[in-house]
Parts: C-alpha cells; sequence; structure tokens
C-alpha cells in the first residue's frame, strides 16, 4: 500500500530488495576490478604483478555476465583473438627465418635486447578489444544481439568503407598530433624508441594511446551496427586484417611484392619499407595502413619508393664466421627468437609455465632431430665482421645416447659443407659439437673435409684456456694451492701444465692415472712434480683456490668450497649465479664484451657475456690467420690467445662475493709469471 504512491518509488522498492542491490555490489566490484587490471596492464614488465594482465580475459567475460551485455559477442571476439596471436606469432617467426628474411631485410641490424622488454606490453589493444565491445554493448543499442544479423558481403564492404573512411583520416591526424614535440615526449616516444622494429612493435604503446587506438579502431564495426549489417563475423575478419597490415609495417622484412605497388595501388597499400621510414625519419609516412593521405600531406619520404625497390633487389649478406650451437634440455627449445624474442636474449632456464609444456617440448625435439635441418639463429656483426649462430637441431641428451653419435656427427659435417658453400670462412663448434666422442675435437671433421673446401673449423678452446689463465694470473699467487675439476680435458691439461709451471701445486681431481701421468709426463720432469692426483672430490674440502672444469653440483660447492674462496668455472653449465656470488667468482668460458661492438642479442649461456669458443672464432675471421684450430691445445699459444682477446675488446666475467652482476675489469695481458702492481691490487681487493 506504501509503494502506490508512484511508479519510480515503486521501482526504487525493488531496487531496494537484498538480491538487486546484491547483483549491483557485485557488477560494481567487478568493474573496479577490472580497471584495476587494465591499468596494471601499463605498469611495465618490471612490475611484480606484470602478468596479471591475462586476468582480464577472465574478468571481461564475468562482467558481461553480470552486466548481461555483450556475452553473446564473447565467442567471435575468443577466435579473432585468437587469430590475432596467430597472426603475430606467424609474422615473427618469418621474420626470424634467416633464408626468408634476410634477402627482404630493410634495417639489418638487430634490436637492442631491452626493446623485447619493453615491448612485452605489445598485446595490450588485444586483450581490450574484448572489453571495448562489452563497454560498448553495456551503453549503447548499436551491438545488442538482436540486431546482429548473418555475414555478408554488403557488411563486409561497410566495415572497409568505415576503415578507409573513416578509421583512416581519423588516425592520419591524430598520428600527426602524437609527432608534437610535448605529445610525442609524454608519450609516442615509447613506439619510437623502437627504431629497428619488430612485427609485434606496432601494438606497443602507452595507455591513454592505446586508448585513443582503440576508440578509432572502433569504427569499422560502429558504421555496419547503424546501418544494421552487423555479423558476428566481421570481428575475427576485421582483426585478421588488421594485424597482417600491423605486422607488415613492423616487420622488418619487405612483405609487399612490386606489383602491389602499380598505379594507383600505391595510393591505398602502404609497403613495409614505407612504415620502416616512420620509424627512422619520424616525421615522414604518417598514415595507418593508407598513403594517400600522406600525399594529401605532403609528407611522403622523397626514398620511399626507391627503398622499397632496394631491398627487394637486395642479396643476403656474406658471412665470415659461424658458430655451431646446440640446444641444452627440452626448455630451450622454447629459448628461440622465432618463439620468443624476448626468451632468446635470456639465459636458458625452465621456468614455471614451461613445465606443463615439457610433454609438447619433448614431442618437438624429436621432430627436430628427425625433421628439421640446421638453421640460422641470429645474424649479428661483431666490430664489422659479419657474424651467425647456426643450431644443430638437437637437444644435449642425443649426443650422450652411442646409437646418435654417427648421425650427429654427419649432421655437423654437413653444416660445415654447407656453411664453405654459402662462403663462410670460419666455423666454430660449441660445447658438445666437438666433444671427444663425436668428432675429437674437430679433427674428424678436417679430416673429412674435401681438398677444395677453403672453411677453417675452431674448436675455440684455446682461447678459453688463456681465459682461465687469465684468471688464475690475476687472482692467485704462485704459492697458492689449486684444486682442479675437469683436469684431464683438453682444456685442463693445458691449464694443469701451465700452473705446474708457474709454481703452483695443483690437486688433479681424477680417476684416470694412465691420463694423469700423461700430463705429467707433458709438464716436464720439474713441473710435474706439482702435479698431485685426487681421486675425490671430498680431498679437497676446505681448500680456497679451485678451477671447476666438470659440472659440480650446489650442494657440493657448498659443501666444499669455503665462502670468499676463488672459483674460476669453465664447466657448461655452469655455477649458477645464486650460488656464485658468495665466492670470488670467474666464468672463464664466458667473455664480457662492449654492447657498442656488436648488435649480437641471443644469449647463448651467461646473458650479456659471449662464450669463449664463440669469440674465439670471431677473432680467426677477424685475423684471417688461415688456421684450423682442432684436437689438443698447444700450451704455448694459451697466453698469445689472451692478448688476442684483449686487443679485439673481450674482457674477463667476474663477481665479487655477495655482489650479484658486479664485474671487475681486468688488467690485459702479461706474461705467466707477473704479478704487478695492477694484478696485485685486484688479489688486495678480492681479499
Amino acid at each position: 500500500r506504501v509503494c502506490r504512491g508512484g511508479g519510480s518509488f515503486w521501482r526504487f522498492c525493488a531496487m531496494s530488495s537484498p538480491q538487486p542491490m546484491l547483483d549491483m555490489m557485485k557488477g560494481v566490484t567487478s568493474l573496479l576490478v577490472l580497471s584495476l587490471l587494465m591499468v596494471n596492464m601499463f605498469r611495465g614488465a618490471g612490475s611484480a604483478l606484470w602478468w596479471n594482465r591475462y586476468m582480464v580475459y577472465p574478468m571481461t567475460y564475468v562482467v558481461a555476465m553480470q552486466l548481461g551485455r555483450g556475452e553473446h559477442l564473447l565467442p567471435s571476439l575468443a577466435v579473432g583473438t585468437l587469430l590475432r596471436y596467430i597472426v603475430n606469432l606467424l609474422f615473427t617467426i618469418l621474420s626470424k627465418l634467416d633464408w626468408f628474411a634476410e634477402p627482404r631485410r630493410i634495417n639489418r641490424a638487430n634490436p637492442p635486447a631491452d626493446q623485447h622488454e619493453r615491448e612485452l606490453d605489445w598485446d595490450g589493444p588485444v586483450i581490450l578489444s574484448p572489453v571495448a565491445f562489452v563497454l560498448v554493448d553495456a551503453v549503447t543499442p548499436l551491438l545488442r544481439e538482436e540486431t546482429v544479423v548473418p555475414l555478408s558481403w554488403w557488411g563486409i564492404l561497410v566495415m572497409f568503407l568505415g576503415h578507409y573512411l573513416i578509421t583512416e583520416p581519423i588516425y592520419y591526424a591524430f598520428h600527426r598530433i602524437l609527432h608534437l614535440p610535448n605529445v610525442y615526449k609524454a608519450s609516442h616516444s615509447h613506439h619510437h624508441a623502437s627504431t629497428v622494429t619488430e612485427a609485434i612493435s606496432g601494438t606497443s604503446h602507452p595507455m591513454a594511446e592505446t586508448f585513443g587506438y582503440l576508440a578509432n579502431f572502433s569504427f569499422p564495426f560502429l558504421l555496419p551496427a547503424w546501418l544494421g549489417v552487423f555479423s558476428y563475423g566481421l570481428v575475427p575478419i576485421y582483426f585478421v586484417f588488421f594485424d597482417v597490415l600491423n605486422c607488415v609495417g613492423h616487420c622488418n622484412f619487405e612483405a609487399i611484392p612490386p606489383w602491389m605497388q602499380l598505379g594507383p595501388m600505391k595510393y591505398f597499400v602502404y609497403t613495409s619499407a614505407y612504415h620502416s621510414l616512420h620509424h627512422t625519419k619520424y616525421k615522414f609516412n604518417y598514415c595507418l595502413f593508407c598513403p594517400i593521405w600522406d600525399y594529401l600531406g605532403g609528407t611522403v619520404h622523397p626514398t620511399t619508393d626507391e627503398l622499397h625497390g632496394q631491398v627487394l633487389a637486395q642479396k643476403p649478406r656474406r658471412l665470415d664466421a659461424v658458430f655451431l650451437a646446440h640446444a641444452h634440455g627440452l626448455h630451450s627449445m622454447l629459448h628461440l627468437p622465432w618463439f620468443s624474442p624476448y626468451l632468446a636474449t635470456h639465459q636458458h632456464e625452465v621456468r614455471w609455465w614451461m613445465k606443463p609444456l615439457q610433454p609438447f617440448n619433448f614431442i618437438w625435439a624429436l621432430f627436430c632431430r628427425y625433421f628439421i635441418d640446421t638453421t640460422c639463429i641470429q645474424r649479428y656483426q661483431f666490430r664489422g665482421t659479419e657474424c651467425a649462430t647456426w643450431c644443430l637441431p638437437v637437444t644435449a641428451h642425443f649426443y650422450f645416447m652411442r646409437s646418435q653419435r654417427e648421425a650427429i656427427f654427419e649432421m655437423i659435417l654437413k653444416a660445415v659443407r654447407d656453411a664453405d658453400d654459402a662462403g663462410v670462412r670460419y666455423l666454430g663448434l660449441a660445447h658438445l659439437n666437438k666433444a671427444e666422442w663425436i668428432n675429437h675435437g674437430g679433427c674428424d671433421i678436417v679430416s673429412r673435409l674435401e681438398e677444395h673446401r677453403k672453411i677453417r673449423v675452431v674448436h675455440g678452446n684455446t682461447l678459453t684456456a688463456a681465459t682461465v689463465w687469465q684468471a688464475l694470473r690475476q687472482y692467485t699467487e704462485p704459492q697458492d694451492e689449486v684444486v682442479f675439476a675437469g683436469s684431464t680435458s683438453k682444456i685442463g691439461r693445458a691449464l694443469c701444465i701451465l700452473l705446474a709451471r708457474r709454481g703452483n701445486i695443483v690437486h688433479m681431481i681424477t680417476g684416470c692415472q694412465e691420463r694423469f701421468e700423461k700430463i705429467r709426463a707433458d709438464a716436464g720432469e720439474e713441473a710435474g712434480k706439482k702435479l698431485v692426483r685426487m681421486k675425490t672430490y671430498e680431498e679437497g674440502k676446505g681448500r680456497r683456490h679451485w678451477v671447476i672444469g666438470k659440472q659440480m653440483s650446489d650442494e657440493s660447492i657448498k659443501e666444499l668450497i669455503p665462502p670468499g674462496s676463488l672459483i674460476v668455472d669453465f664447466a657448461v653449465p655452469h655455477v649458477p649465479q645464486e650460488v656464485a656470488t658468495a665466492y670470488r667468482y670467474v666464468n672463464g668460458a664466458a667473455l664480457n664484451y662492449s654492447r657498442r661492438d656488436t648488435d649480437l642479442t641471443f644469449c647463448h649461456d651467461v646473458p650479456n657475456t659471449m662464450p669463449a669458443c664463440l669469440a674465439a672464432t670471431i677473432i680467426h675471421a677477424r685475423e684471417d690467420r688461415g688456421e684450423h684450430e682442432v684436437g689438443e691445445i698447444e700450451v704455448e699459444d694459451v697466453e698469445g690467445w689472451w692478448d688476442r682477446a684483449v686487443k679485439n675488446g673481450f674482457s674477463l666475467s667476474c663477481i665479487e662475493p655477495n655482489q650479484a652482476g658486479r664485474c671487475i675489469a681486468p688488467s690485459a695481458g702479461g706474461s705467466g709469471s707477473d704479478s704487478g702492481k695492477a694484478e696485485a691490487g685486484v688479489r688486495a681487493k678480492l681479499a
């Protein structure tokens, strides 16, 4: 009876009942959570909550269900979103396939590693597009379920009219505004920090820009909806159309053939080179995909057509040096630049989300072993020397299977011949590709090469030995006793002899008496007396100078080696950084280099370093002495190799106790017995 006063009061009473109020509170809470997740998306990859960005997807579903708006659009949005990820992945793969992209590459430098981390936000517009559709359906009647019609050619035509007649000119004007000095500095500089673009660079933008783009890119859907011809099929069609052309402009290889630039087509279809010029010249070529607006605005760069022709006519670069690597564990298959340029710049390690993928990785590893040929991982230059890392598609466990050894040897031999056919002058062998049981440190490869082959094979072990030797000269005195794990390897043999001749007592951990006696004999009568055999690691417990050339468990290192002791490590895999930081640690198998010297970004092993065997391959190519480096190490060559490394810009990679990542610049060279003021100063600092 109280509610008879009027309809408005009756509605208030209805809303005051518990269930509607509860539903409203749920809706408001869900919108608030969704808003917070959306804002968090733009906090940068360094944020601890970065990966919560993908919670926007389920929250969009929750909001749609609670609002009762947009849920009918979700299936087509899910299909379209999946297709967007596939398109971007395919263009990323194509841009990293050397045989495909190299002849068409526009900018022949690699993007810096920090760009890959910055562009982890590339899928922000992909994530937010479903949100935009749900919100439009919540506030306007244009996309309501009852207005949706079956897909038709008329609907597709209207969608493209919306793009070319509305979105394109608005984008051009908006883009010109973004290049105004204050606006550019505040926002658009984020996108233009990528001068060498990746396929995904086109959607890496700050929050305000992203929202502006989403509003503009809504017209190809709103126009059909306004004319009553909107259908669910338009969503995946436009998503794929947009992302394909966006990737074309940013993939850094020319994807548009000459015939698509004939006649009036050049005004409606841009080229990869066209937009690449925008990222290097900035104040030209502003259009989205349709150059006519640049022609009308007078902002077409004068070299646009010339660059397109040059790129399509160029030939692949001739390589001076190739480093033949191999896969580590199953997880390393996910660190390839085809799948993730970001992961490719980071140390190969198992991340939590990789564990459920291990069965698929195993199947992929088997497929690669039997059906994939050696492939180029990355091209790069070092001080003008053209280099590349090739990868044998074989994971480490295959190398230890007797049944696989002959096949792997033939794969390596084929890779060497292929490199020679391509004009490569030097080929370096990574860890297991030069294993004694595979090819005797490269000797079997050289013996099988035909006489007309000009390529030279390099195992690079001499520089690894030189790096360890330099560290030992700097951080030990001749009276120090050294425990040596992995002492009977090629590198270990050379180092034990050098240490003994210097005057150090070397405790060689080995189970092979015969190999030990041979090394003692090679050292000479006097130096041989300095070599002492240890049968077990435990015999070295408590000693403070260790060389680790054979993998030790983390537990063994902590138990046997006191904190603050010197560890010079050339084992693969290396001592983990979280363990190494408790010691005076030098990685003898990895060298520091200046990033100004190279555009190498692929992480071969230790981040921000280069494997010594790769550095040796580059030095061989730069000095071009025409020599193979295979088999046993010539002890007399070790010290000279360190001088050559320093001359070419390499230095030691070392860590002070409890100072992760802090490296000490070593002195350059000196004789084996020198302990000058520079070395003494470094030792005093470390002590």
